[in-house]
């Protein structure tokens, strides 16, 4: 045993036990050698789950105790799985009693090396090993357990040769280095060999199905909880495609998505890979396709970007949900040390073999052997890591929580100095800052970033600040502060006596605001400090009186949450490019406003100002989701909303800084909408699934790797164009492709379209749903078939149907923009092929002009405003809409088989190349219709609304009203 010095109990008998304590207790003292004994009692008063576990499993809870406290860790790992056959081989042919077994042996091992653990008998390291052994033991025991009942039903697996196979059953995280916490998930990924089919003489089923079938029972033997509890929470987000993938795939799959699509954290991931059952054959076949994704053969600096990048994520998270006082993901917590020791790793682990150790206690010493860590930072990290995961599972042991936050309950704080050996609450308190110092500092030492200071704030814009300046000193000031400015005296009218007069009077009131008079010391200091230096960059500005409007619109959003003033403060570079898109855009001034949570984009220019390709995008959300419990709602709706207004808010970054065109804005907003549409009809479908089992599938149906859903997202207008801006609503039809007469097969069953009703109810309530951070977006079902009155999905079937015999023209208009964005490819390629059939039906060309131009002008009559003086862009005569209209008309008059596009620009250079408009008019039209959209979407940042001058565009609006009245015969 370890910590031989420390095996003295840690308290006294207690002379006045509670009465309900006492007769358990009694019990286990016969049962019990006394050196053994007191650490029961220890326990007793320390934590409400070894008193639950020792009451209700009395005898077995006894006999795990003395058995961890007698042998060595290398013992454990040897005997584990021989006790728990002996205590599950009665209930082999009863799942219910056998998922009772699993459960009592679970928690009586788990109570076991928690007793230990509090009063210091197990070190850290040997204490989450025996929590990861245990879960092997039980995760393994579960599989074969299940496999042997499936091998009954359908007989056994095989390859093309006859061999058998087995499940691969993949290790993640902290299980998969051995050093699971108390109370922790199980992140798991399941693989199997190769394709074919089962051998026997039951009836027989494929591969596939056969190991998802064993998939399914093991997450559910070991994660349902029942009246004995759980084993383990399991969690499948880290297989290949995320929640929207295949619950289990082959190893084929699984080399091909790692080499084509595997994203750079999956490779931090994968360093912490363990496989725990299979053949070895097939775990030789699973390295060869791991080692080299997670491994690089060259030198590799390029993980400190990547580990930067989810810090910074990780430290987003952590103020917007306010975990400050979370030991693992705040400032100088376990994830800084893990980082540390991944990166080092990745570094060189393609060249040195032995940096490919997944345990991170063992891994620090071979960093310093390898020249990558020095020593003293060695011994203080391993100390510090030491340190945290103990209090992290002296947190957890208490009451079995899966937490890593601080008690805020007096009795739990003191039981938890006690159990840390500190003399008080806060003395652990201080311990734990000094350590986490420590950690932040070597961990900002090694992959931190040098981040600029600004220059030292002038007395006279504190003064400023105070309202104790004059204008005519403050003009004064501002001019003799830079007399190369070559612009000195074009700044007559920006630093007039009138404007500074109104610029002080504006800071005056501010600051004689009853939030701002009432302010804590703590956050009336952090604004003092860089408020001066907000003042000087807005003086700087074209506009500093409008630009102080809007920045003191954002600071009194944030007046009472001190975080985001230490963030203005301590970080002069937000400063800037705060009051940059405060100058140049209102609608970044109303989201900032609104969500504060967004003041971290200010901090990563890099980010902000470079908006992420799709891939990356998917990748982004897969992360955040990772960090959040998907059985939550609230929370699951709030980080995708956070998700969207972070990403929203770098495109329109990056258009104002000029580092995007509009098309490529547009792109931008629709792929992002798309990534959201998908991961929330991913979780739609879990919960639904979860709740009413999966929808019956036609006979013939073909499996695919990801989504296998049987329903689709079509997106209309906008989005199906790829032409979102910024506050765009949805337009959407949903579709499904399975059995209208079929039902679920779960216990709740719901016939096949009440399901899919019901999934897509779930869905625009995930969209449109109004949080604390705002909705997805405004979802508009108008254009599904029959209108409002139609249903909310339908079959494709019936939607075929529909579009050929009884749509209306203007519903072909809209079906040309119209594109699958989210759901199950089958379904996307159905839909594509009714698409086709619609568009390219013939039509009679001068009813067809009626159609489009009375469709037109009734769209007038209803949507287009008026204003004195003014024209709206989108629906008046020669706007954007006609432009569409236009594009529209060509493409439904077209009589050949060549594909139509979505986009409305594609929609007129298509027309343009097959003569349906003369070629300059549709190089014309496509370049108006871009000038529109640009000014369009600069309207909606800075000043909203569709309004211009008469005189703006007028010689463009006339050129569209020309070429309109070429084609649709009317006169407007």
């Amino acid at each position: 045993m370890a910590n031989d010095d420390s095996v003295a109990p840690l308290t006294k008998l207690p002379k006045d036990i509670p009465q309900e304590w006492q007769e358990s207790l009694l019990s286990m003292q016969t049962m019990l050698s006394p050196d053994v004994f007191h650490f029961i009692v220890s326990a007793y008063g320390w934590s409400e789950f070894v008193r639950r576990v020792a009451i209700h499993h009395q005898s077995l809870f006894c006999e795990a105790l003395h058995w961890h406290f007698t042998h060595q860790d290398e013992v454990i790992v040897l005997e584990m799985p021989a006790l728990y056959r002996d205590h599950v081989a009665d209930t082999l042919d009863s799942e219910s009693q056998y998922m009772t077994r699993i459960r009592e042996f679970r928690m009586a091992h788990s109570a076991a090396i928690a007793v230990l653990e509090l009063n210091n008998v197990l070190p850290i390291e040997s204490s989450s090993f025996r929590i990861s052994i245990l879960a092997d033991t039980l995760i393994s025991g579960a599989y074969h357990w299940g496999y042997q009942h499936h091998t009954q039903q359908f007989g056994v697996p095989c390859d093309a040769h006859g061999r058998r196979l087995h499940l691969l059953i993949i290790a993640m995280g902290k299980l998969g280095g051995h050093e699971l916490n108390f109370s922790s998930d199980v992140d798991l990924i399941f693989l199997y060999p190769e394709e074919g089919t089962t051998q026997g003489d039951a009836r027989t089923t494929d591969n596939s199905r056969f190991f998802r079938r064993v998939s399914t029972q093991l997450i559910r033997v070991l994660d349902e909880v029942t009246a004995d509890g759980f084993v383990f929470r399991v969690d499948m987000r880290l297989r290949p495609y995320g929640e929207s993938g295949a619950l289990v795939m082959s190893l084929a799959q699984a080399e091909e998505y790692y080499q084509e699509q595997g994203r750079e954290w999956e490779r931090f991931a994968m360093l912490r890979s363990r496989v725990l059952t299979g053949e070895a054959i097939d775990k030789k076949a699973l390295d060869d396709i791991i080692r080299p994704f997670s491994f690089r053969r060259y030198i590799d600096y390029g993980v400190i970007d990547s580990i930067r990048s989810m810090k910074e994520m990780i430290q987003r998270e952590v103020r917007r949900k306010g975990l400050t006082d979370n030991i693992k993901l705040g400032a100088g917590g376990i994830r800084e040390v893990e980082f540390i020791a991944q990166s080092l790793q990745l570094i060189q682990g393609g060249r040195d073999k032995r940096l490919r150790e997944k345990n991170v206690f063992k891994v620090l010493p071979i960093l310093v052997e390898a020249k990558l860590l020095p020593e003293t930072v060695q011994v203080e990290l391993l100390a510090a890591y030491r340190f945290l995961r103990r209090l992290e599972h002296c947190i957890q042991e208490l009451a079995e929580k899966q937490t890593q936050t601080l008690p805020t309950d007096n009795k739990e704080q003191q039981i938890l100095a006690e159990v840390m050996r500190c003399s008080s609450w806060s003395d652990l308190l201080n311990e734990l800052s000094r350590v986490q110092q420590l950690v932040n500092h070597h961990f900002n030492g090694i992959l931190g970033e040098e981040r600029q200071q600004g220059a030292e704030t002038e007395d006279f814009y504190a003064a400023l600040a105070h309202g104790d300046l004059t204008a005519q000193s403050l003009r004064s000031q501002l001019l003799a502060s830079d007399p190369e400015d070559s612009n000195r005296e074009g700044k007559g009218d920006q630093y007039s006596l009138e404007n500074l007069t109104d610029f002080i009077k504006k800071i005056e009131a501010f600051n004689q605001e009853s939030a701002v008079v009432n302010l804590s010391t703590r956050g009336a200091k952090r604004l003092k400090t860089f408020f001066p230096a907000l003042l000087a960059a807005c003086l700087k500005t074209q506009q500093p009186n409008i630009t102080l409007i809007r920045l003191l619109r954002v600071i009194r959003a944030v007046l009472k949450r001190t975080a985001y003033l230490e963030l203005l403060s301590e970080n002069p570079p937000i400063l800037q490019h705060l009051v940059d898109l405060a100058g140049q855009s209102e609608w970044m001034v109303a989201r900032l406003s609104a969500y504060p949570v967004l003041f971290d984009e200010l901090l990563y220019p890099n980010s902000l100002y470079a908006p992420l390709q799709i891939t990356d995008l998917q990748s982004e959300l897969q992360q955040a989701l990772l960090r959040i419990d998907l059985k939550d709602e609230e929370e699951l709706l709030d980080a995708l909303r956070a998700f969207k207004q972070i990403n929203e808010l770098r495109v329109a970054a990056a258009l104002l800084a000029e580092r995007l065109s509009i098309s490529q804005v547009s792109r931008y907003l629709t792929q992002l909408a798309e990534v959201i549409l998908q991961a929330c009809v991913d979780q739609c479908w879990r919960m639904m699934k979860e709740r009413y089992g999966e929808p019956e599938k036609l006979n013939n149906a073909v499996d695919s790797l990801e989504n296998n859903y049987g329903f689709a997202v079509i997106g209309y207008g906008k989005l199906g164009g790829i032409e979102l801006g910024f506050g765009s609503d949805l337009d959407l039809v949903f579709l499904f492709n399975r059995p209208i007469d079929g039902s679920t097969d779960g216990a709740r069953s719901l016939n096949n379209s009440r399901f899919y009703t019901r999934l897509a109810q779930k869905l625009i309530h995930f969209l449109s749903t109004r949080t604390n951070l705002g909705l997805l977006y405004e979802v508009d079902m108008r254009l599904r078939p029959s209108g409002s009155s139609g249903l909310l999905v339908s079959h494709i079937d019936s939607y075929r149907e529909y579009q050929m015999e009884s749509a209306w023209t203007w519903e072909h208009q809209a079906l040309i923009r119209a594109r699958y964005v989210a759901g199950d490819p089958n379904v996307a390629n159905e839909f594509a092929q009714a698409r086709s059939n619609t568009l390219h039906q013939l039509r009679d060309r001068e009813q067809l002009q009626k159609d489009v131009s009375d469709m037109r002008h009734k769209m007038r009559d209803q949507l287009e405003a008026k204003q004195s003086g003014k024209v709206d862009l989108k629906q008046s005569p020669g706007g954007l809409v006609d432009i569409e209209f236009l594009a529209q008309f060509a493409c439904l008059a077209y009589q050949g088989e060549a594909i139509i596009p979505h986009s409305t620009s594609e929609c007129l250079k298509f027309a343009g190349r097959e003569a349906l408009l003369k070629s300059e008019e549709a190089r014309e039209l496509v370049k108006i219709y871009r000038l529109f959209r640009n000014r369009l979407n600069e309207m909606a940042l800075t000043s909203g609304g569709n309004f211009i001058g008469e005189e703006q565009f007028e010689r463009e609006r006339r050129t569209v009203q020309k070429i309109w009245k070429t084609y649709l015969n009317t006169a407007d």
